[in-house]
């Protein structure tokens, strides 16, 4: 049995609407595979306690446990240009920051506060050492409540499909909205990849010829969701639960702000984001890249 984790957000949802219908079709021949689903920072704490063996997981927990990872060929959650549901909400221009500043970090980040940290360090010269980075309280399942009101006062950062609300909750709020994954691409002309297909190294080492069969429906799947996104949003806005978002909306983000795949630039920006983590010292070591086996 693999145990697969799910991000609960719309970046990645295209990949798994055709891994799930290929399972549907494959019937007991993948029924190997279980799903649980959980924001990023539930499924780094599930995939380090080993309550799952497989996670799209942050860059991040990859980079603070590479020795014991290993890494899916060819597939990421990346962002091209901008990434439009990772902001930055601010009274204030982000160049008028000072180094005494209070930010509101959502729980359910690893990998973007961390981005932060070194935007703020390395383009915007703060002492990150001195910056109060205060995580916002969340439930159980590492998320934040979806009553958390915004204080027009205060800066917060906020990810994934609660970015993407509140951007349109709150545009008469704040008076500043920073995308960073734009930020990042101003100052290095590459993409920012936000999360990476990763696989527990005892996982694997017992199940390697099921974990190569599922990379086979994975690689598959994320081929198929870049032609097929259509679809896949056609069906996604019937459930009432995406009413925040409109088809073209979602057709313009999972085509002009995402990316799926883990190509040279890819990985070039991710190199450059452990090598500024690293000369900023919020990380000790810079990561090996640990792919599984050809």
């Amino acid at each position: 049995m693999i145990r697969i984790g799910e991000i609960n957000y719309l970046n990645v949802y295209p990949i798994f609407y055709f891994l799930k219908k290929e399972i549907a079709e494959k019937g007991t021949k993948l029924n190997f595979l279980m799903f649980k689903q959980g924001t990023p920072a539930f499924l780094n704490e599930s995939l380090k306690n080993g309550v799952i063996d497989l996670s799209p997981s942050s860059s991040f927990y990859y980079i603070e446990h590479y020795r014991n990872s290993i890494l899916c060929k060819d597939v990421s959650i990346s962002s091209k240009k901008k990434v439009n549901s990772i902001f930055l909400f601010s009274p204030k221009k982000i160049e008028e920051f000072s180094d005494t500043e209070t930010i509101y970090i959502t729980p359910e980040t690893l990998t973007s506060v961390n981005l932060l940290k070194i935007l703020l360090a390395e383009f915007y010269k703060l002492d990150i050492n001195k910056i109060n980075f205060l995580i916002m309280p969340s439930n159980e399942n590492i998320e934040l409540s979806e009553d958390a009101e915004l204080d027009k006062f205060k800066i917060y950062l906020q990810i994934g499909d609660k970015a993407i609300k509140y951007k349109k909750n709150y545009e008469n709020v704040f008076r500043y909205s920073y995308d960073l994954a734009a930020i990042w691409y101003s100052f290095t002309s590459l993409p920012f990849v936000f999360a990476l297909f990763i696989i527990r190294k005892d996982s694997y080492k017992n199940n390697k010829n099921e974990f190569n069969i599922f990379y086979e429906y994975l690689i598959k799947a994320k081929e198929k969701a870049v032609t097929h996104l259509d679809e896949i949003a056609q069906g996604l806005l019937k459930n009432n639960s995406f009413k925040f978002i409109t088809y073209d909306e979602l057709i313009d983000y999972w085509t002009n702000c995402l990316n799926f795949d883990l190509g040279e630039k890819e990985l070039e920006g991710f190199m450059l984001y452990c090598d500024l983590l690293y000369k900023h010292k919020i990380i000790k070591n810079i990561p090996t890249l640990n792919f599984m086996p050809s």
